[in-house]
């Protein structure tokens, strides 16, 4: 334990730590260096009177360390000293220790966390101060150093180098939301700000003399009028009048400028952003055929027989036969594996269509011609 990271070497021992002192206590005066450098040579360090501390010998092999840890019962509290190298046996004590410090609790059993603290200071005003030490003679004669820095002060404000905090005034500010978008503006910080879509221009037929082929027929009207407000091209009746005094007021104005009102404010934009692609660039280049091996490369069977086109094939659910229907009016029976036809069937007409039967208890092909 005494090389433990727990208990440094060079650390003040704790009141409340159990010293555990082993039973041959022999001291490594190399310091606290990584054993690691000492991989390489037959000793580990340095005892009190300098001579070497030569590592136990390791001619153990696995077999050895296993029988030790079956027939040994000291096995299971056996440590090895990581300065000395030596297999050092813990005592009872020792493992309660270890046991307490894994369990979260302190080393000393006796040691009470929960003591009652003892108030260094009272919330209660007493007449005498805590401490009755008298004050500094600092405490009565004015500062030199906070003399000078005021006058800097003061010499900068008579400069005008320092100038006083206006008071903020509890003004509203109100900017253009739809302002066009410029580095000098107060929309400058709305990176992706999408302007307003405009309203569309008046045309002829909003004018109020429009030409006659914009004024609607009798028919035009009546079918204006039984169509859905959303299918109409035009949302009122070009009419047509002798002056401008002679128009009225429009019934429809305030419901329009409310509807322009809620597409500027409840109409979703985004920012799309156009992107110039080659079309050649969206057709995927197809592998070079030499990428796509293994694949055969040499013929190995060759199943001949017929003398006309071959129109139709089907494999038994076993694998092992194909049956084959050509226009030379036979039905032929091979061996996939040694490409060896077995019989031959002449049905006397052209053969559209052969099949195996799936069912692998009824050997039958059924054939259409």
């Amino acid at each position: 334990l005494e090389a433990s990271p727990r208990f440094p070497r060079n650390s003040v021992p704790s009141p409340h730590a159990v010293p555990c002192v082993f039973p041959q206590d022999i001291r490594n005066t190399v310091g606290n260096i990584p054993m690691e450098w000492y991989r390489e040579f037959p000793h580990v360090g340095y005892d009190l009177d300098g001579r070497r501390i030569y590592k136990p010998l390791r001619s153990k092999d696995e077999l050895d360390l296993f029988l030790e840890k079956m027939e040994n019962p000291e096995y299971w509290r056996t440590v090895q000293d990581r300065l000395t190298g030596a297999e050092v046996p813990l005592s009872d004590e020792q493992l309660e220790l270890i046991q307490r410090l894994q369990r979260g609790h302190f080393g000393d059993v006796n040691f009470d966390p929960y003591e009652p603290a003892v108030d260094f200071f009272s919330h209660e005003v007493r007449i005498h101060p805590v401490t009755n030490r008298p004050a500094d003679k600092r405490s009565f004669i004015p500062s030199l150093v906070e003399k000078e820095k005021v006058s800097k002060l003061v010499h900068a404000i008579k400069m005008g180098w320092i100038q006083p905090r206006k008071p903020k005034e509890n003004v509203p500010v109100f900017y253009d939301l739809w302002a066009r978008e410029d580095p000098d503006s107060v929309l400058g910080r709305h990176k992706m700000h999408v302007p307003a879509p405009r309203a569309p221009l008046p045309g002829h037929a909003e004018s109020y003399n429009p030409p006659p082929e914009f004024l609607l027929s009798p028919d035009e009207k009546l079918a204006w009028e039984q169509q859905e407000p959303a299918e109409r091209r035009l949302n009122f009746i070009p009419q047509k009048f002798p002056s401008l005094r002679a128009v009225p007021a429009y019934s429809r104005f305030i419901h329009e400028r409310f509807e322009r009102c809620l597409d500027l404010y409840l109409c979703p934009r985004q920012r799309k952003m156009r992107v110039n692609v080659d079309p050649e660039d969206l057709i995927p280049k197809l592998p070079r055929p030499r990428d796509l091996q293994p694949f055969p490369t040499t013929q190995a069977l060759v199943y001949r027989g017929h003398s006309s086109l071959v129109r139709t094939l089907s494999v038994s659910p076993s694998g092992q036969w194909l049956v084959s229907g050509s226009d030379d009016g036979t039905l032929r029976f091979w061996e996939v594996s040694s490409a060896r036809c077995l019989r031959t069937v002449p049905v006397g007409s052209v053969v559209k269509s052969v099949a195996w039967n799936p069912n692998p208890s009824i050997c039958l092909v059924a054939a259409a011609v």
